[in-house]
């Protein structure tokens, strides 16, 4: 009988400390109804999403740890073998990729890494990842190992064009011209003058065209010359073309910059559309600094008209100062040129 009642006090005093405030907590629930109800669900969703970052956050620290390892440790090429072009289009893999490349052991344990992107060197200058592995190529490989990206780009009409116009493809193009010899990237130059015109007034393509003026041949350099001097008026009015001119100026044969400088300034409406632009102001200046003093003479006489609207912007006020110099003593010009046409 003792052990009965001490039994019955036992469940007594467990239904009043766990049964009942449950049952208590239910009838305030449903007194309050289902958006209570509905507030507990999202805390409790919210939760969820709490724990599942949480467990991320811990699954991609052990990675990191796990990577920090494996990079550092002498066989950290052995996991990315095989598998090299998969990890080239992650963020991550292509870190480990870039690493495995830099840590290689020989020549020939990179040239097996490397064969794995051969036959994907489109797809991979097109990837914002993969992209860097190909810049990483180009960085450490000598160039004769480079040549599976010229063929592969060449191999298809039109392949060199699009990459050259594109965010990332135009980084492997620049990078190739830069690296490799006139003769090895020949084919990357003819595409280059074929297009030039296209190439110098797009944002990205412009940078195929300067690297060329600035590292090709002689005779690559005088035919861009001469393509840039032919449509000089498309090119100076584009966006990015007043770099494009700039670059000739600079990298132009002495006796071959008259010709973009005559070009230049030949239209008064040109050289308008060239004085508002940061880049192009400067090729302007640069290309008056090259002519001789009657020319740029007769070019102030068919800008009188204009020189309110180059007063208009920041850059065209620095191109009206120059013709503003012409206009002032003989011995005042006599002075600036003596200085090098130094606005």
């Amino acid at each position: 009988a003792k052990h009965s009642t001490k039994s019955s006090c036992t469940l007594r005093e467990a239904f009043a400390q766990e049964v009942w405030p449950m049952m208590a907590v239910g009838a305030v629930l449903r007194e309050q109804g289902p958006a209570t109800v509905k507030l507990h669900a999202e805390e409790e969703e919210e939760a969820d999403v709490c724990r599942q970052a949480t467990q991320y956050s811990d699954l991609s620290t052990m990675a990191g740890d796990v990577e920090s390892v494996t990079s550092s440790s002498p066989g950290s090429t052995c996991p990315v073998i095989g598998n090299v072009l998969a990890l080239s289009q992650d963020a991550e893999g292509c870190r480990r990729v870039q690493i495995a490349l830099g840590e290689a052991a020989s020549d020939s344990e990179r040239n097996l890494l490397v064969s794995e992107l051969h036959g994907h060197v489109i797809k991979a200058t097109r990837c914002p990842h993969a992209n860097h592995v190909l810049q990483k190529c180009i960085s450490i490989m000598p160039p004769t190992s480079l040549q599976f990206m010229i063929d592969e780009l060449s191999e298809q009409e039109g392949s060199v064009r699009r990459a050259a116009m594109h965010r990332y493809g135009s980084r492997i193009v620049q990078q190739l011209l830069r690296k490799c010899g006139p003769s090895q990237v020949r084919v990357l130059a003819k595409v280059i003058l074929e297009d030039v015109v296209a190439l110098s007034c797009h944002t990205f393509g412009k940078y195929a065209v300067t690297h060329l003026l600035e590292l090709g041949t002689a005779e690559q350099k005088y035919g861009l010359v001469r393509a840039i001097e032919r449509n000089i008026e498309t090119i100076a009015r584009s966006t990015s073309g007043g770099s494009v001119v700039a670059a000739a100026l600079s990298y132009a044969a002495k006796e071959d910059l008259v010709w973009i400088a005559r070009a230049t300034v030949q239209s008064p409406s040109i050289v308008v559309d060239m004085a508002h632009g940061r880049r192009s102001h400067a090729a302007l200046l640069h290309a008056l600094s090259v002519l001789p003093r009657h020319e740029v003479l007769r070019a102030f006489g068919g800008m009188i008209q204009r020189m309110p609207e180059l007063r208009t912007s920041r850059y065209g006020r620095k191109v009206a100062m120059y013709f503003d110099m012409l206009a002032g003593s003989s011995a005042q010009v006599d002075a600036w040129y003596e200085s090098g046409c130094q606005i």
